[in-house]
């Protein structure tokens, strides 16, 4: 029941339906303010409208619309005042509409529907106030399933349905456990992590790791020896240091040092806040990833990464790859998401399907680029040999640096004339 697919309409760059699909490596691929940031950001979105604290069925609190209200989310491409969404987690799709009522300042669910497509089945719940009072009106639903419809009576806590008859418990408490799954399972890494101080005392880790990559050091002083073995072992090969968790005393405290060792020497060690950003930066990914390929993020973890290569040299990228790679094949049902430019990152991709360390089917790029009438997504697919199935990658993508080549040895030819 891991996430597989979600749809966007009238949300930011996406005026018309834009479908996602969530495979167990998941990239986001465009041209800047193309769509992509949004797309990925909904996720996260999702996961705080599902945590048990919304007052509105969007979480406007959420980190992922950076102080935008309602109105701010809707497409600057239609007037139309409400948002449509859906959500898959396998042959389970919910789909809602949620409407705008600018006279109350409030947004509602106006419609809620529920499809197993195994069964061919849809249940659907229509917003019909019948001129009530504002606390009553807001709960009261057409509940249709088949040509039977009945009256509702039915709350939301964000987009999670709560306070329904004993009726509904059979179809909608496998719906409401399984949105809060989803919220509890889900993590972000931005582009901006911080870097980590000389030392730490020991402190018990958290439930939640930020976006910024607050609460990995707990859990990396909590985690096992093989868990430090392999952060050492990528940053080895992707950087030439190894990387060392040692035990320190602070008073009659203990704690730990980080550190990472030029050319793996254990009698040179460097602070990671003594080292270059890169190297900081993506020890909160790294570590996240790796903590994930050992299982200590849950069953069904979705990771979230902004840019992950952002900090670090373009012979580092195709390191990212392998290690999701070697998430994937540790568990299949993670699900790694990652807004990226990286044309090396996608080659190493590229590289494990062809060897064989990667299933094609568990890689989905999505192409998302901006048109006059808003963005348009389109899902990019590999074969066995790493090629676009359809042979739909965008064409002159990453062609600038052969074109920036030829221009320069164009012009020390014509200066030999």
């Amino acid at each position: 029941m891991q996430i597989t697919n979600f749809t966007l309409e009238n949300y930011k760059a996406f005026s018309e339906t834009s479908a996602f699909a969530v495979r167990p490596i998941t990239l986001f691929y465009g041209y800047n303010s193309a769509g992509k940031s949004a797309a990925l950001r909904f996720l996260k979105l999702l996961a705080d409208s599902t945590n048990g604290d919304c007052l509105a069925p969007l979480n406007l609190g959420s980190e992922a619309v950076r102080g935008s209200d309602f109105k701010g989310l809707l497409s600057k491409y239609t007037s139309s005042p409400k948002i449509d969404l859906g959500i898959e987690f396998g042959e389970l799709a919910l789909n809602y509409s949620i409407l705008h009522l600018p006279d109350m300042k409030i947004q509602i669910i106006e419609s809620f529907q529920i499809i197993n497509k195994l069964q061919s089945t849809m249940v659907s719940f229509d917003w019909n106030p019948h001129g009530e009072s504002y606390e009553i009106a807001i709960k009261k639903y057409a509940h249709s399933e088949g040509e039977t419809v009945r009256e509702a009576t039915l709350s939301f806590d964000g987009l999670v349905p709560v306070d329904y008859s004993v009726e509904l418990k059979g179809l909608l408490d496998p719906i409401a456990n399984r949105l809060r799954d989803f919220s509890n399972d889900f993590v972000v890494i931005s582009s901006d992590c911080i870097i980590p101080d000389r030392f730490y005392l020991e402190t018990a880790p958290k439930k939640k790791i930020s976006s910024r990559g607050e609460g990995i050091i707990p859990m990396l002083q909590a985690a096992e020896e093989e868990v430090i073995n392999d952060i050492s072992d990528w940053y080895q090969n992707a950087t030439g240091y190894s990387f060392r968790r040692s035990d320190i005393t602070i008073g009659d405290r203990i704690g730990h040092r980080f550190t990472l060792h030029p050319n793996s020497d254990p009698n040179i060690d460097i602070d990671i806040v003594d080292t270059g950003e890169g190297m900081g930066q993506v020890l909160p990914v790294v570590s996240l990833l790796t903590l994930a390929k050992h299982s200590a993020l849950g069953e069904n973890p979705v990771i979230s990464l902004e840019h992950p290569e952002l900090h670090i040299h373009p012979d580092a990228h195709s390191h990212l790859a392998d290690l999701f790679c070697q998430v994937v094949a540790s568990n299949k049902s993670s699900r790694i998401l990652v807004e990226t430019h990286s044309e090396n990152l996608l080659l190493g991709l590229q590289l494990a399907i062809a060897d064989g360390r990667v299933e094609p089917n568990d890689v989905a790029v999505h192409w998302v680029r901006g048109t006059e009438k808003g963005a348009v997504v389109e899902l990019v697919e590999f074969d066995d040999q790493a090629r676009p199935s359809k042979n739909n990658w965008p064409v002159n993508v990453y062609r600038t640096n052969s074109k920036l080549a030829r221009k320069l040895l164009e012009l020390r030819k014509a200066k030999q004339r």
